[in-house]
């Protein structure tokens, strides 16, 4: 059996990756999945497999325009590396703040419910953490370069710690943190990274030490 006419992938996985944000892999079901997507389970199994395999599909295709769409916005010139971390942040917050139902990042929710009993999500899962954590890095790297941050830090690391930063204030939207305090965090965050020794010297009076988040 083959695809229904006007059938939309794209549109589809959507649809599908929806449900299991909402309801996580084990409470969704193909009939939760077949009055989303208005498409019967025949036509689900011929388009996709079984239930795991459109949850892979699913995976696949939000970290697919995740890493690009993240990519994109952390690319640009060493001058504003800055302003582009935290724009990043800024408005991943803010399009979680926005969704009708605030759906927690399919990445962040699925690392916790299936990473350890599902090699195929896992590795996805490790590759797209891989991808944000690349593109995290290289604009650590130009902001180095532009002098905001110390060149002695491994931005690799920073990445990392960004990562882990971020996914833990955006679980915070779950619990109705307002926006205030979540862009503060976001900013608390990036004020904890190094700044260049002689610079944060030559920027600040004799005797005054910085003000560091706790």
């Amino acid at each position: 059996m083959g695809r229904p006419p006007g059938f939309d992938r794209r549109e589809v996985l959507a649809a599908v990756e929806r449900e299991f944000r909402k309801n996580g892999f084990d409470g969704t079901s193909l009939d939760d999945i077949s009055a989303a997507t208005g498409l019967g389970r025949g036509s689900l199994y011929a388009a996709f497999g079984d239930k795991h395999a459109l949850f892979l599909a699913a995976l696949g295709d939000y970290c697919d325009q995740d890493e690009a769409s993240g990519a994109a916005a952390l690319a640009g010139p060493d001058e504003t590396a800055m302003r582009r971390l935290r724009a990043y942040f800024v408005d991943s917050v803010d399009r979680q703040l926005n969704d009708p139902e605030q759906l927690a990042c399919m990445a962040s929710r699925f690392t916790v419910e299936l990473a350890g009993r599902d090699q195929d999500a896992t590795a996805r899962l490790r590759q797209g953490f891989e991808a944000q954590r690349a593109a995290l890095a290289g604009c650590l790297r130009a902001a180095q370069r532009n002098g905001d941050l110390d060149p002695a830090a491994d931005p690799v690391t920073l990445a990392t710690l960004l990562v882990v930063d971020f996914r833990g204030i955006g679980s915070l939207i779950g619990i109705g943190v307002d926006r205030a305090e979540l862009v503060a965090l976001v900013d608390a965050a990036l004020a904890g990274l190094p700044v260049p020794p002689l610079s944060a010297a030559a920027s600040s009076p004799p005797g005054h030490v910085l003000d560091r988040p706790s």
